[in-house]
Order: structure tokens, then sequence, then C-alpha cells
């Protein structure tokens, strides 16, 4: 059942959604540690609006997986292997549910559709991720999930201040340094001094140490044959560093040999001279170093000849949210 957002979670969502809901909504699905992935959102908005989705997904993780197998040709694999008499009572089911809530002496435009306000086929995993993980009898959210698990791996998302790491599960572990933290602690040098480079890569090494304490399979699933992802702003910019280009994959593999002559490359130049590397942004020139620190600390750690930078899939689901 869909819960009313506190204070905390209604600053969330806007965090999550990077402006206020224009309607009214609820929480409808939190992750492990509480954090809002789905909300359900009223027919209308506060103008009137109709709002065909009524489950809209916003966690980041999900939406950046989900994302990745969209960008896969997840949706027109969905459509071939769902059945279609299947599909169409799942739309009528999602419809149902929403309209109940439209008061009977309403009187002008109606949200129309089914899932995500399609009437026949499949036009977004993203709601149908959204409406499974609220509880949703839906064979496409049953299709994603075999598709997730067959996929499934472990993931690292890098952020300022802090690094994110994602088990198949679900289970989210936070580390409390990110690309501009450790940069400001350990990596003002210029370039960086090598003390500093090795207390970086010391700190990660440290926090990762903590995360396999508390998650021991982690070792297993990080050298199985999923293996470990990496996302984030700076991460794609490593890739773009990887392959000396703006224009780069949405996966992105970067193997141990090339990742240790990045790492010697970027943190031996000087600013300037780290600026004229082709693909890389300018601003991630300070914070490069950090990232690459990361992304080697965690190929050390768990003796990993490759990696795969996640450049891709990470836009929040459409324009038209709650």
């Amino acid at each position: 059942m869909s819960a009313e957002p506190t204070p905390a979670d209604r600053a969330r969502v806007t965090e999550l959604l990077g402006r206020e809901p224009q309607g009214q909504y609820s929480i409808a699905a939190r992750d492990a540690s509480g954090d809002p992935v789905v909300i359900e959102n009223a027919p209308f908005l506060d103008d009137g609006t109709p709002m065909p989705t009524m489950f809209w997904l916003i966690g980041p993780e999900w939406v950046r997986r989900i994302g990745q197998l969209e960008a896969a040709g997840g949706v027109d694999a969905a459509e071939s292997a769902v059945d279609p008499v299947e599909l169409a009572a799942a739309h009528a089911r999602y419809a149902e549910l929403r309209d109940a809530k439209i008061p009977d002496d309403h009187a002008g435009p109606r949200p129309s559709g089914g899932v995500g306000g399609t009437r026949t086929g499949v036009k977004c995993l993203h709601a149908h991720w959204a409406w499974h993980l609220a509880g949703g009898d839906d064979p496409v959210g049953r299709w994603i999930a075999d598709q997730l698990d067959e996929r499934a791996g472990v993931h690292v998302e890098l952020a300022a201040d802090t690094t994110t790491v994602t088990l198949p599960n679900g289970i989210h572990a936070r580390i409390p340094l990110g690309f501009a933290s450790l940069t400001a602690e350990w990596l003002d040098g210029d370039p960086p001094h090598p003390a500093g480079l090795t207390n970086a890569l010391g700190a990660v090494d440290d926090h990762m140490d903590d995360v396999e304490r508390e998650h021991p399979e982690i070792d297993e699933l990080a050298r199985s044959e999923q293996g470990v992802s990496f996302g984030g702003e700076t991460i794609t910019s490593l890739a773009r560093l990887e392959l000396g280009r703006d224009d780069v994959p949405p996966t992105v593999t970067l193997d141990r040999a090339a990742a240790e002559d990045i790492f010697r490359l970027v943190a031996t130049e000087s600013a300037a001279d780290r600026a004229h590397n082709p693909g890389l942004p300018s601003q991630h020139v300070e914070t490069i170093i950090a990232t690459c620190c990361v992304v080697l600390s965690v190929m050390r750690r768990f003796h990993l000849e490759q990696v795969s930078l996640q450049t891709g899939g990470s836009a929040i689901e459409g324009d038209g949210g709650g």
C-alpha cells in the first residue's frame, strides 16, 4: 500500500526528479535502506492536466539499470516475449486501478490508456518496472526481473561526496567519499604528491574492506561473469579519456592494464597538461585522478582483469512526471 510522503520524502523525491512534483503523490515502493524508488501519482496534476502514468520510477539505481535494458533493445524484446493477451489484460488492470481514483462526478479530460498511458504494446520499461515494484501484476515487469537476474553484477556509482556499491539483490552500501571529497582531502597538489595518491587509494580500499566485511558475498559477485560496472558523470569522462573522444557508447570495457596506464598518466601530469588529453572534459580535469583511484582500488582489491564503464541510460524517465 502506498504511504503518504513525509517532509523528508518530499525533499528526496524533489532531489531525485530534479524539480518539485506537479501533482499529488504517495510513496509506492522503497529500497532496502528506505529510500523512495517509486511514487504513485494522482490521476491529475495540480492544474487539472490528466496524468496517465500512475506509478513513476525515481530510484536512480533502478532508473540506470532499466535505462541500460532499454538501450539494448529491451522495449522491442519485451513486446516480442510477452503474450499480447496477457499484456492487454495488464493495461486494462492498470487503467482500472487508476480510474478508480477519479471522482464519479468528474467532468472534463481524463487520463487514458494503460501502463504509462499505453493502449497496446510496450512503450516504456520504466513504467512497467515501477508498477512491478509497487506490487502490480505485470507480465512485462516479470520479464524485466528475469532479464535483470541474468545481467546482475556489482555496480559502483561514483558521486561528488559518496560512492554507492549496489549488489544484485538491491542492497546498497554507501562509502562516505567521492570524486570531489577524495580530491579535496588527498589530491590537492599539481600534480598530487605520491603520498597523497597512496593515501587516496588506501582510503578507498579501507572502505571497500568495510563493505566486504558486511557483505562477504561481494568478492564472488565481483569476480563472476557479470563482474563490476561503474557509473557516474566522472566515469563517463574516464570512458572518454580511455577512447580519446567525446562520443562514447553506453558501455565501455576498461581492462586492468589500461586502468593502470591512465592512472599513471593523469597522476603525474600537471592540470594544464591533463587538460589537453582528448576526450577529458574541462570540469573533470581535477577530479579524474580521484575517479581513477576508486576504479583502480576496486580492480586491485578483487583482482579484476576488466570492468565496464556505464555512460548511458542514466536519465530520469520521461518529462511528464508527478
